[in-house]
Order: C-alpha cells, then structure tokens, then sequence
C-alpha cells in the first residue's frame, strides 16, 4: 500500500484541529460580531421570495405523518398540501421580513427560505426566532465559516457571499431551515423574443409554445397545470417570483405517454420536458409542487437529446419520480436550483449519457439518489464525459448522495464533485449506500473521477463507498478523494464483489481527514477492502 513520505506541514496541521473545534461548536466568545442598529440601516435591503398559495397549518403533525406508515416506512401516494409556513422559524435579513416555509421529507419537515440579493447587501445580518429553546445551532456546511449566536430562542448570524446555508438545532436533522441567498437579476427577454404572459389560474388546455423564439411567463401567483409544457427550439420558460406551479393528474380518459413503469404505474411525459431540441431554458424564481401527482406519474424536467439547456433557480418539490434528468445531452447548465422529495425514486439531478454538464450551487434533499451521473443508453454516441458537480449541498434521507450510480452500460471518464457538502446521510439499509459512491453494475470502463474539498458532516453507512457489483465487468481506474473530512467511525469501503471480471485499478485518498486527523494509512482511514489488492490503494498526505 502506498504513501507520499512527505511530513504533514504544520499548517495544515493547524487547519484541521481548527476547523474541528469549530465543528464541536467550540467558538472563541467573540466570534461573531452582532451589527449595530445603525449597520443595519445602512445595508441595502434583500429581495424576498414569498407564495401567497402557501398557507399555515393548524396540524403540524398531521402535516407530517401523512405520509408514515405505522411501520415507520412512507407511502408514496398524492398529497393535497405540499409545503406550509414554517411552524419553526420566523426570519429577518437585513432588516427584511422573510417568510419560512416547510416541506415533507423523510423524516419531519424541512424548513426554507429564499432571497435576492446583489453586492451592496453583503454582509448579511440574519435573525432567527425559533419555535423552542436550543443550546446551540450549527450552520451547515461548516466549511463556509458561518457561525451562530443563540440566544434563548433568537439566533444571529452574518453571511458574507450568495449560496444555500442550514440552520441546524443541536445537530436535529428533523428541525433545519436552509436559506437560499441569489443573486438577484432581472427578467429580460432575449432580442428577438416573443414574451408570452400567462395568468395564474386553472390551466385544463394545454399551455403551449407556438414557435421558436418565445419565452411562457408563468405570473405570479396560483397556477394548474394538467397538461406538459414541450420546449421548443430557442424557447424558454420563465417562473416569476411569487408564481406556484401545481402539477395536478391528467384526466382519466387521457392516454398515458409513456409505457407503463416496473411497478406497472401510468406515466406521462415530465412536466417541463424537450427531445431533440437546442437552446432552451427553465429558470426564474418560481416554485414547482408535483405532490398531487399519483407515484411516478410524471417527472419535473427531462430533456432528450437536447443540446444547450439551462436550468436555473427554481424550486421543485416532491416529484413522483426522477425529478431532473438529463439524457443523451451536450451542453446543461443547471445552477441555483432547490429540490425537495420524500417519495421513492424521487431522484434529485440525474445526467446521463450526457457531456459537458454543470451542475453548480444546488441544495437537494430527498428520497432516493441526489446528484448521479449514469450511463443507461446502449449505443448512445454522446460520450458520458466532462461533467462537474460544484459547490452542490445535499440531504440524502433514505439513499445515496454524489457519485457515479448504479446504470452503467458505456464509458463514463472526466466527471468531478468538487466543493460539495453532505450534511446528514441516515440511510443503512443495503450495502451499496454511501456519500461519496461509485457503485458500478454495468460493464463500463470508468476513469478520471474526482471527489475534492467535500465536507461529510454525518453518514451512517460509508462516507466513501467504491463498489463493483456481481455481475458487473467493469473497470474503475484513476479515482481520487482529495481533501475529504469526514465525521464518525464508519468505514470507507472499497469492494471489488465482481463474478464477471471486474477491476478496482488506483484508487487515491490525498489528504483525508477523519475525525481532526489527517490519515496517513489505512488504518487512520478506517478503509475495509473486500477483493482489492493494496498496491492499488493510494493513500497520500502531506
């Protein structure tokens, strides 16, 4: 087994111990600096995101076990009500009142807020009021450097930059509020465009493109949407802050349009979808609830064949299925986007057999798989290459987190997790589980894979977990976890379970840390190696 025979440096010694002090919440009594009244009224007001189709409930619990079955295992049926005001958090920015809202996940109710902002805003002054006393709040990730104060029930803190920040009670996974932190931009039509409004209300018609060059402006407010919406070539669809998408069943006498799933469920096409089209886009602040929608009867977005497609800061919660993916695709951006689910295979962002994709300063929490990449297309001349994970914070309550998952039928190399975080990982049911994964079952050959500056704040199965399953025949080589801290005393698993040929070829740990340490072997590491030779097995440090 290798490693580099270099001495760890004393600063980077240092850097460690002191991010973990601060991750035990030990704090120097100084370390945050409350704004004066009069440094608030000189900051620049923030631009709140509010949905006036999101009330309160008078039965938070209800809200919540709807979905629970008595053993404790959740149903995956239509809900009436997907989000509510948040019963645990009132907010201010700047000043600025900021609605709190609520969702169903797999266990208890997620909290969120989300608002605007540009350059003159910075430094942020957030106040929290929480619903019950608390000892301490962490701000996930803590890697970013924000710090709470508590006080009784009211909490303070300041953010200095855009990004996704959660608010965790005593470390409690099931009472969080994530903020979500823009940049605030202006709706502008691209030269040459057709701006076509549409009013919220009951849409039982279609809501159609009728030729390129045009941009559906969902309004603010209340809107149901029967029917998909088809993008067309150079046409994008813009949700106006404020604007609520339901996504309700089709009619009873409305074919299906696509076959039958595994779990013989009729589907139709995604929401928001497009085959074979360019230069499109889905963007705007507005919210998409898919939770009146029967088990995988339809996805949020799905683009086909499609090449230069955004998607950008939008909510999406509760799909019934995968609720966005990419397939055979070249060119996807999709930045700024929230996604929330608890339902089975209510994958986050899925891209397959698709090159030159990014994936930035996402929040995902769920009920199945968050950010995969996958290879399911036999044949598929679009090389599954050049894909990026930046800056992605996830929530994985029942699955897996980031990594290469599962489908694999042709080459996957050059796909890269950088900057990401985990914030709590509960799932321990199978052994293929994990934060960071590459889980092979195909016969692929994958290299160049990169998992880099990730924070794993709590797993309960494998931070790290590289596995070929038994009847695949693939090949992993050239895979590197860089700077990866992890929390906890579960394993990292490399394990070669292949009855087909397989191989697990140069896998490298550089300057991994587990609880405060850098590991300088396998032991420090914790790793557990099942049919994998240690000459393969790198582990550096400097």
């Amino acid at each position: 087994m290798k490693r580099a025979t270099t001495l760890k440096s004393l600063f980077l010694l240092i850097f460690v111990s002191c991010f973990m002090l601060s991750a035990c919440g030990v704090q120097s009594p100084d370390a945050t600096i409350i704004p004066s009244e009069t440094d608030m009224n000189t900051k620049k007001p923030v631009s709140q995101i509010s949905f006036e189709e999101i009330k309160a409930t008078e039965n938070l619990a209800q809200f919540i076990s709807d979905v629970d079955y008595p053993d404790k295992t959740h149903n995956n049926e239509a809900q009436e009500t997907g989000a509510i005001i948040s019963p645990y958090f009132t907010m201010t920015v700047n000043g600025v009142s900021v609605d709190c809202y609520s969702v169903r996940t797999a266990n208890g109710a997620h909290s969120f807020a989300m608002i605007d902002a540009d350059d003159e805003c910075f430094p942020l002054s957030v106040e929290l009021t929480l619903s019950s006393k608390y000892k301490n709040v962490t701000v996930l990730p803590e890697k970013y450097g924000v710090k709470a104060t508590v006080a009784d029930k009211n909490v303070s803190a300041e953010i200095d930059t855009y990004g996704n920040y959660t608010f965790v009670p005593e470390n409690k996974n099931y009472v969080a509020l994530t903020l979500f932190v823009r940049e605030k931009e202006a709706f502008t039509a691209n030269e040459g465009y057709e701006v076509i409004r549409v009013s919220p209300g009951e849409h039982d018609e279609s809501v159609k493109f009728t030729g390129e060059k045009q941009v559906l402006y969902f309004e603010s407010g209340t809107h149901f949407l029967k029917h998909s919406v088809e993008l067309l070539n150079n046409t994008e669809v813009y949700l106006e802050p404020g604007a609520y998408l339901y996504a309700v069943m089709p009619d009873s006498n409305e074919a299906p349009t696509l076959d039958t799933d595994w779990a013989g469920m009729k589907r139709w096409n995604a929401l928001f979808w497009g085959v074979n089209v360019s230069d499109v886009c889905i963007g705007g602040r507005g919210f998409i609830d898919l939770s009146r929608l029967d088990w995988h009867a339809r996805s949020g977005i799905q683009f086909d064949m499609c090449n230069n497609v955004r998607v950008e800061g939008i909510t999406l919660n509760n799909s019934p299925e995968w609720t966005m993916f990419f397939t055979r695709c070249t060119n996807v951006t999709v930045s700024d986007v929230l996604l929330f689910g608890y339902r089975q295979n209510s994958d986050g962002i899925a891209i397959v057999d698709t090159a030159h994709a990014l994936i930035k300063n996402c929040f995902a929490r769920s009920g199945d798989d968050l950010f995969e990449v996958k290879s399911m297309y036999g044949g598929c001349s679009v090389p599954t290459q050049d894909i990026v994970f930046d800056n992605c914070n996830a929530w994985p309550d029942k699955c897996r987190v980031l990594g290469i998952i599962a489908e694999s039928v042709n080459d996957m190399s050059d796909i890269h997790f950088i900057d990401c975080s985990v914030g709590f990982a509960p799932a321990e049911w199978m052994d293929e589980l994990g934060a960071l994964v590459v889980y092979i079952a195909g016969n692929a050959h994958i290299k160049d894979v990169t998992f880099e500056n990730t924070e794993i704040h709590d797993c309960r199965k494998y931070p790290i977990n590289v596995t070929l399953g038994e009847a695949s025949g693939a090949v992993i080589d050239d895979l590197h976890f860089n700077n990866i801290i992890m929390n906890g005393d579960t394993c990292v698993n490399v394990a070669n379970k292949s009855n087909a040929g397989g191989e697990i070829l140069n896998v490298y740990f550089e300057n991994c840390v587990r609880n405060g340490s850098i590991a300088e072997n396998a032991s420090q590491l914790k790793l557990k190696l099942t049919n994998t030779a240690e000459e393969n097995i790198h582990i550096i440090f400097d």
